[in-house]
Formats: structure tokens, sequence, C-alpha cells
């Protein structure tokens, strides 16, 4: 079963662009997919920090 998935814009600078851009092909993602992965290390690396 598919989850309902919310979309978002966000601004970014051309260099922001181009590394985004640099990394979804690197790794053969979706640009979409570079930020999601960013976030869910962030949340992960945060809630880390919390519990020490």
């Amino acid at each position: 079963m598919a989850e309902n998935k919310k979309r978002v814009s966000i601004g970014l600078t051309d260099k922001q662009y181009e590394l985004v851009q640099k990394l979804a092909k690197e790794k053969g993602f979706s640009k979409s997919a570079i930020f999601v992965l960013a976030l869910e290390e962030y949340s992960r690396k945060e809630s880390e920090q919390k519990n020490k």
C-alpha cells in the first residue's frame, strides 16, 4: 500500500542546486530522495545527541 506523500517547495542557491543535482546523479537517486535521506540522517543524529 502506497504512503500518502506531501509536497514541499524550497529555494536553493545555484550552488546548492548544483550540489544536490550532482549527488543525485552520482548516487542514482532523484533529487527528492537526496533531501529525504538528508532529513532522515539529520533526524537520526539529533536523536542520538539527545540520548547522550
